[in-house]
């Protein structure tokens, strides 16, 4: 009894002390890094920020199932914006804060990790370093700390495997049914669910055939239906809904200028294609080395995975292909992670949709783990413990950059200092309105931001002009103007009355934007 205390006090420190590491290092200076806020994490934001304040959405509907905008109304993930809004209801507005819900996901996924892990292999420690190898992954660190809904789903996808496991343990059909209402409600976190989770509910039909139950299969369908009630009747709803996201994710394209069209994916070129940017999601380069090609989604000095998974994950598949039930679904899951970026073609625009491969990569990782623990000789047992023990080593190096010169080297990425910019109209108090040039993307979106955290009036929209037609004379004295250096109009400015107020830099000192005020300086 004693030793059973103690025992259950140590795991729940060791719960607890992996999930305050995991937060202090995700969810702490979120404000700083990354350097600034994509233009998706404003919409998402903007989005939170009105139905926080109302319950609408930015085109009026009340607590949609689909959060639509003017220029995408086929909708935006609703659990994100949900989550963002009641954070916003307890914290003020900033960068940071919605950024927190989706860094305290990633501390979820870590802590399921770490139940998933426990519950498969009945091991404390190797549950301990299927957590720990989840969270030094730096892509689920990256995408842990931005306003995406692309990790929404992950606990979801876990909660569905713990599932699994405890219905392989002890055949309960109100387990199995609970598993795969995760599933389904994983559809609403991110829209590639909408591929991915039912891929999984026939993953769970293979599942079940395989353990030759097939009253079980009702228990497992009723799991997933039910909670695709409010997406049914938002369908039905809003029935253009399906085409304005083929539409939008441009399903079945084969380059950037091809119009949206399912035929063309059963195309000779179609099926080379997509057969291409399959193996792109397994390349050594993609997994272990640099990365996403985009400076958002990645470093570009490390993968996806720690580097040290380039051993682990062959040794893991070929483990698991060895086997079949639970196991066979991991391998599998592992092998589809991809499918949902795959078929909406466009590789170098979403190749953050395949991350449902993490949790499967991370288990495949560990079976190779265990299966180099559980190898004869001693001498696999320290190979193992090298390589566990190099995964912080790898990530202390990772994040060194992440915080450092990274932050510095993509702030183009993340749309340039346009925050400053705006804050340096704000400063000079235009007495006439903000102009903004239609070169720079989203900026109107950036302007009702940060009007937001800066608590200004918003009845006065910004002007968006084009450069081209903008007659500099017809503006109000003391009117500011944003717009990007070397644009071929500025020069105009300065015989209309208008004064450079100030040029804005990037960290590296390249000059993102200038800011005018007509009449110079107050």
């Amino acid at each position: 009894m004693v030793m059973t205390t103690v025992t259950r006090r140590i795991r729940v420190a060791a719960v607890v002390l992996v999930v305050a590491a995991t937060a202090a290092v995700y969810a702490t200076r979120l404000s700083f890094a990354p350097i600034y806020l994509v233009h998706d994490e404003i919409k998402f934001s903007l989005q939170a920020i009105s139905v926080a304040h109302d319950g609408r959405d930015l085109n009026g509907r009340f607590l949609p199932v689909y959060f639509s905008e003017p220029a995408f109304t086929a909708g935006r993930d609703p659990m994100m914006i949900y989550a963002t809004a009641l954070a916003l209801l307890v914290l003020p507005l900033s960068e940071a804060a919605v950024r927190l819900p989706t860094a305290l996901v990633g501390v979820l996924n870590v802590l399921l990790m770490l139940v998933l892990a426990r519950t498969l292999f009945k091991s404390d420690a190797v549950a301990l370093a299927a957590a720990g190898m989840l969270a030094l992954s730096p892509g689920h660190f990256i995408f842990s700390r931005m306003a995406l809904s692309v990790l929404y789903p992950l606990p979801f996808v876990m909660l569905w495997l713990i599932s699994l496991q405890r219905f392989q343990e002890r055949a309960d059909g109100r387990v199995l049914m609970a598993g795969t209402a995760a599933l389904g409600l994983g559809i609403y976190g991110y829209l590639a669910g909408l591929v991915m989770m039912p891929v999984y509910l026939l993953l769970t039909g293979l599942y079940l055939a395989e353990r030759r139950s097939p009253r079980w299969f009702g228990w497992a369908v009723a799991g997933f239906a039910v909670t695709l009630i409010p997406l049914l009747l938002w369908q039905v709803a809003h029935p253009e809904r399906y085409a304005e996201l083929i539409r939008a994710y441009r399903v079945g394209s084969d380059g950037a200028d091809q119009a949206p069209g399912l035929s063309t994916l059963f195309s000779l070129a179609g099926v080379k294609l997509r057969l291409a940017e399959w193996w792109y999601y397994f390349n050594p380069e993609f997994l272990f080395l640099s990365g996403d090609t985009s400076m958002t989604n990645s470093t570009r000095r490390a993968g996806l995975f720690p580097i040290v998974f380039a051993v682990l994950l062959p040794i893991g598949i070929y483990r698991l292909s060895r086997t079949g039930g639970f196991e066979r679904i991991v391998l599998i899951g592992f092998a589809t992670a991809p499918l949902a970026a795959v078929l909406t073609g466009t590789m170098d625009l979403n190749r953050y949709r395949a991350l449902f491969a993490l949790p499967f990569g991370v288990l495949v990782a560990t079976y190779g783990l265990t299966t180099l623990w559980s190898a004869r000789g001693r001498a696999w047992r320290w190979v193992a413990v090298g390589l566990v023990l190099a995964i912080p080593f790898q990530f202390w190096g990772f994040y060194r950059d992440y915080i450092g010169p990274y932050r510095d080297t993509s702030s183009t990425w993340y749309g340039g200092n346009l925050r400053a910019a705006l804050a340096e109209a704000v400063r000079i108090q235009p007495a006439g309105p903000v102009l903004l040039s239609r070169r720079i993307p989203y900026a109107e979106d950036y302007w009702r931001f940060y009007a937001h955290v800066w608590h200004l009036p918003t009845g006065a929209p910004p002007v968006s002009l084009d450069g081209d037609t903008f007659d500099p004379r017809s503006a109000e004295p003391g009117s500011a103007l944003i717009a990007m250096p070397g644009e071929p109009w500025l020069p105009a400015l300065g015989r209309h009355g208008w004064i450079q107020v100030s040029t804005i830099t990037e960290p590296t000192g390249s000059p993102s934007f200038v800011v005018y005020r007509k009449g110079g300086a107050p």
